[in-house]
């Protein structure tokens, strides 16, 4: 046998000794590897170079700046474009590899990525360069400073770079440009423990941020040193809203906390759960007359553990209208019946969507010995800080005397470990608090009219908007069901048609498919008892509904129309509500549709027919307007 294979082995040499074809082939093939070795593997090589010189740089603008030497740090944000642009040179060499299925996408991603990089780091270096001789004067001594000093010095380097902000505009729209049609949803969370899909979308957005607000929204950067009290202290008070138990706003109040804001040190004076004001205004209105007869849906859908109707309104329940200003004004009116006047300049909202990303970066955080983290807390199957919260909420309900107002001290410690952070995390938490404010899991409503328009214009105040075209917003108030939206998922669906028989208007069927998968607990997970509001263009008329336990009424409410129905949705079992209606829109050519999510919300799933062709099919985690051919 081994002479056998011994012969095999020699006539195949033999064969390519003498036979001119395979000479050929082996040339061939020698020649293509020669070829793929110089178009990918010199290139790749000097990618690859330029991938650790990118890091080295990086990690040396974050030391320059926290540090506070401005020299070193012009130096090193021209170092870091350099070597984005030697991969970007590089990755030109590789332009071959754009046709190839789902290795061109990235590649093209990985393009546009460098390319929007060189641009904002061009725009950076230019506005260094002009800042350079003011360096002084914005407080780069060669010395750290604290965090709270690092906001005050944020502050003025905004301040300074706004006059030269027009010579840049153009680079940071050119890398808008770039980054716009890349699909952050493709990428892993993690790929070798590198959590990649957070860092492609991360920077997606920054930049997509940064043109934003330099070509749209420069009055907030005007309106930041009033805001953060650089020249007067501010006083805010942050209402938590529990998004586990739905509310119109965003969800159920639990807790105040005040907050004080001087030269960009922000301090909490006053905190507590939102049953401590209560208590405080039901002793109030018993030595007086207060005005606080609650609203039809609490009367009907809101009873007392007791069984009976609600006779009084209180502010934990202020939040009934979805339109956040009217809930806010609520809210106010009767905090000035415990007689102390507004002492506040303005309210800033908060869901528990907020504490747990920004404890996912600052890291976990103990209060009275109790450990607050973002890893998964197997009691619940949601992160750790999310069943502490639940858990403190409950024992706030229960209205135990030695209770501990956790949420100041909570927001005042995830605040300091964020102004404390490294240089290097910076970007992360810019963008994830703009990312929470763009998703309404941060809202607010200021006094000052100024400083309320530019947060409008961000569409960061939770207003239901006017709108011309087609429009929808469902709004759900959970009026009894535990802490059950944080299982509770629904699907959207929109079939939106033309009138068959020529009349005006367009026909449209609704479905809100509600699901919660998870078993019953007494605690987090119970009956979901769902007052359901829809919200569409103003004189559109019902024809047809299914599924509301209590019929569907139709009123006029925000200068929209509205369907308003009641279902109740238990552990692992589903309900749906359907509408057939036709509303008064004629388009275009363009048919155009505003869907406005609920702050609050998860990223439920939504899906729009038009003419019986499937439109769109994504996950609602912000504000989105259509403009569908027709």
């Amino acid at each position: 046998m081994a002479l056998v294979n011994l012969n095999n082995r020699l006539n195949r040499r033999n064969y390519y000794n003498r036979s001119p074809w395979a000479k050929r082939f082996l040339i061939r093939i020698g020649i293509i590897f020669l070829i793929l070795v110089i178009l990918a593997g010199l290139p790749g090589k000097i990618i690859f170079d330029g991938v650790k010189d990118l890091q080295l740089h990086s990690k040396a603008v974050a030391a320059a700046y926290q540090n506070q030497n401005f020299g070193q740090l012009q130096q090193e944000v021209t170092a870091t474009k350099q070597s984005l642009q030697k991969m970007n040179t590089s990755l030109n060499f590789l332009i071959w590899m754009s046709p190839i299925p789902f290795v061109g996408g990235y590649y093209s991603d990985i393009r546009s990525l460098t390319g929007a990089g060189v641009e904002e780091l061009s725009a950076i270096e230019t506005i260094l360069n002009k800042l350079r001789p003011q360096e002084k004067e914005l407080g780069f001594i060669g010395a750290p400073l604290s965090g709270p000093d690092r906001v005050s010095q944020g502050v003025k380097l905004l301040q300074a770079a706004l006059p030269y902000l027009d010579s840049v505009q153009p680079q940071f729209k050119k890398a808008r440009r770039s980054v716009e049609n890349i699909d952050t949803n493709k990428y892993p969370n993690e790929f070798r423990g590198m959590p990649f899909g957070q860092l492609v979308r991360m920077s997606k957005d920054f930049i997509v941020g940064a043109d934003e607000v330099v070509s749209n929204h420069r009055d907030i950067l005007q309106q930041l040193p009033t805001m953060l009290g650089i020249n007067s202290p501010k006083n805010y008070l942050m209402l938590f809203q529990n998004d586990k138990e739905i509310r119109p706003t965003g969800g159920f109040i639990t807790a105040f906390a005040f907050l004080r804001i001087d030269k960009g040190q922000i301090s909490t004076t006053i905190s507590d759960d939102i049953y401590r004001l209560d208590e405080r205004l039901l002793a109030t209105c018993q030595s007086k007359i207060c005005p606080l007869a609650p609203p039809e849906p609490i009367v009907k859908y809101l009873p007392e553990v007791s069984g009976k109707a609600r006779s009084a309104w209180s502010m934990r329940d202020s939040n009934i209208s979805p339109h956040l200003p009217t809930s806010a004004k609520e809210f106010e009116r009767m905090y000035q019946l415990l007689g102390q006047g507004l002492p506040f300049d303005g309210v800033i909202f908060i869901d528990s969507q907020v504490v747990e990303e920004l404890i996912e970066v600052t890291g976990p955080i103990d209060i009275f010995g109790t450990p607050y983290s973002a890893k998964v807390d197997h009691r619940c199957n949601c992160p750790n800080v999310i069943y502490e919260l639940e858990n403190y909420s409950e024992i706030a309900a229960r209205g135990e005397q030695d209770r501990k107002a956790i949420l100041g001290v909570l927001m005042q410690q995830i605040l300091a470990k964020s102004l404390g952070s490294s240089s290097e995390r910076i970007p992360q938490l810019l963008e994830t608090i703009v990312r929470l404010a763009n998703h309404k899991h941060v809202m607010f409503y200021m006094h000052d009219s100024s400083v309320q328009t530019s947060f409008s214009n961000l569409n960061w105040t939770g207003q239901i908007r006017p709108y011309s075209g087609d429009y929808l917003h469902i709004n759900d108030a959970n009026f009894a069901g535990g802490k059950s939206n944080l299982y509770v998922e629904q699907t959207v669906t929109q079939e939106i048609s033309k009138q068959s028989d020529g009349t005006y208007g367009y026909k449209k069927k609704l479905s809100i498919e509600y699901k919660n998968p998870q078993p019953f607990n007494i605690w987090l997970n119970g009956i979901n008892r769902d007052y359901v509001r829809v919200y569409v263009p103003k004189g559109s008329k019902l024809l047809f509904s299914k599924g509301s336990e209590d019929g569907v009424r139709t009123l006029e409410d925000l200068d929209k129309t509205v369907f308003e129905a009641f279902i109740t949705v238990r552990p692992q079992n589903s309900r749906k509500l359907e509408f057939e209606y036709i509303i008064p829109y004629k388009p275009g050519d363009k048919y155009e549709l505003l869907i406005q999510k609920q702050p609050g919300a998860k990223d439920f799933r939504y899906i729009i027919k038009l003419n019986s062709s499937q439109e769109a099919n994504f996950k609602l985690d912000q504000d989105k307007e259509f403009k569908f051919d027709i």
